[in-house]
């Protein structure tokens, strides 16, 4: 029989708070269901080529506990467990994480003996308050962990790899670090002052680590306006010698607008390997859209008809899988011909609506305008979707296209004369600003 807790729940919860674990370090996971990014993870898991395995291990454990996995979550733990960092430091680190973790599924579950028991581990791994020595793969394990979530953390992650290379400058793991976080920062941001550091940072890392084939696909898409052919040649061998489904998704986005056949075989090759990543399915719509707006109006009916046929296999197949930005592509096609059909696959996720994610809320409220607007030719049905995708607080591509199809709107109420309408829209647009975080604006 355990004995009794000594600290009170409200003494056992101050203590966890004080953590370092992927518990404490917001990590801004609520714009995205638990199910794409625990999808997503074990993809990167599988596949990764940096020495990050804690982290994501541990990131995994907290993906479950937030979808009330606890058995899943102790899982994840168990397998941090087993992996061994070769630096001592890196180790008690990575440990302290691990026990951290622990700790808070153990509260979360009811079981608070076994949450100090774990504290208690913490403690004798780190009896100081805070050893500066453990700051550096601490701060790494974060900045991985942020990198994981989404691209749009790369400024949160940057900060924490440069805080570890300012302890630990030499450290190649860190380096690698801060230099996908600068990718993802400089590709969530575009601002043009930091291309040169990003690219200074990705070159030394392919020169360090030739194998290290999602810095060479970033580092081509760095490349393509000011170095085409090196660009091109990096993406053609990131396709043919890489086995990591997330670089060869990257790669078909890369030859899409050049080759939508090349990005439809890549995209086919990385399905073999991974059926279950969800994705890629979410590529594969892509290119069949690509592929039927560019072809031939005689090709276009027999393009539709087979990316109907593919979609619908794939959503009847995996019913376990987040396909829902698919299923919008595979609507669209339906709606060509069949509006009715291409309704009743809105609503059906429609009733589905609370297990979305923010992004695919924005997408479906997308899609719905655009289905007023070119099959019911409702004007005002339309701006009503295109408000509510506005509305939610995420800087998306589709947040941004229902912003310019409310501008363009705007300009058509003024062109007849309704100008109460257009200064309507521009007054949404100040409130919804006005009323949206400016962290929120940037957490896809």
């Amino acid at each position: 029989m355990l004995p009794a807790a000594k600290l009170s729940k409200k003494q056992l919860k101050e203590k966890l708070d004080a953590l370092q674990c992927h518990f404490t370090w917001m990590l801004g996971v609520e714009s995205h269901s638990p199910q794409h990014l625990l999808q997503k993870l074990d993809v990167e898991i599988k596949h990764t080529a940096h020495q990050n395995q804690l982290a994501l291990l541990g990131l995994q454990a907290y993906l479950h506990q937030l979808n009330n996995q606890s058995k899943e979550a102790l899982q994840s733990l168990r397998a941090a467990e087993g992996h061994k960092e070769e630096e001592q430091l890196a180790s008690t680190a990575g440990s302290l994480v691990i026990y951290g973790n622990y700790a808070w599924v153990h509260y979360l579950q009811g079981s608070y003996q076994e949450a100090e028991t774990c504290l208690e581990r913490v403690q004798q791994l780190c009896p100081t308050p805070w050893d500066v020595r453990l700051i550096p793969h601490i701060q790494a394990q974060k900045g991985w962990s942020l990198l994981a979530i989404r691209a749009r953390n790369g400024e949160r992650a940057r900060e924490c790899f440069n805080m570890a290379l300012m302890l630990e400058p030499q450290n190649r793991s860190f380096r690698t670090g801060l230099a996908m976080a600068l990718y993802s920062s400089w590709n969530s941001s575009w601002q043009p002052d930091t291309e040169r550091e990003v690219r200074i940072q990705l070159e030394r890392i392919v020169n360090e680590q030739p194998d290290n084939y999602k810095a060479k696909i970033y580092l081509a898409r760095l490349l393509e306006q000011v170095d085409g052919e090196r660009s091109i040649g990096l993406a053609k061998e990131c396709a043919e010698k890489s086995s990591d489904p997330e670089v060869l998704k990257l790669s078909a986005f890369f030859w899409m607008p050049r080759s939508t056949e090349r990005a439809l075989e890549i995209i086919q090759r990385a399905l073999q390997q991974e059926p279950g990543y969800h994705l890629l399915y979410q590529a594969l719509a892509n290119c069949y859209k690509q592929q039927w707006v560019k072809a031939k109006e005689e090709d276009k009916d027999k393009i539709r008809r087979k990316a109907i046929k593919d979609l619908q296999k794939i959503v009847k197949t995996h019913p376990d899988l987040d396909l829902t930005l698919a299923k919008l592509q595979l609507a669209e096609f339906i709606g060509a011909e069949n509006p009715a059909k291409e309704k009743e696959i809105y609503m059906e996720l429609e009733r589905k609506i609370n297990t979305l994610s923010l992004r695919c809320r924005q997408a479906l409220s997308r899609s719905w305008g655009k289905y007023f607007l070119y099959r019911e030719r409702s004007l005002e049905k339309a701006k009503a979707k295109f408000m509510e995708c506005y509305n939610i607080p995420l800087q998306t591509d589709h947040r941004q296209d229902c912003g310019r199809r409310l501008v363009k709107m705007a300009g058509i109420y003024k062109s007849k004369g309704n100008t109460q309408a257009a200064s309507a829209i521009y007054h949404f647009f100040q409130e919804a600003d006005r009323h949206c975080p400016r962290n929120l604006l940037h957490s896809v």
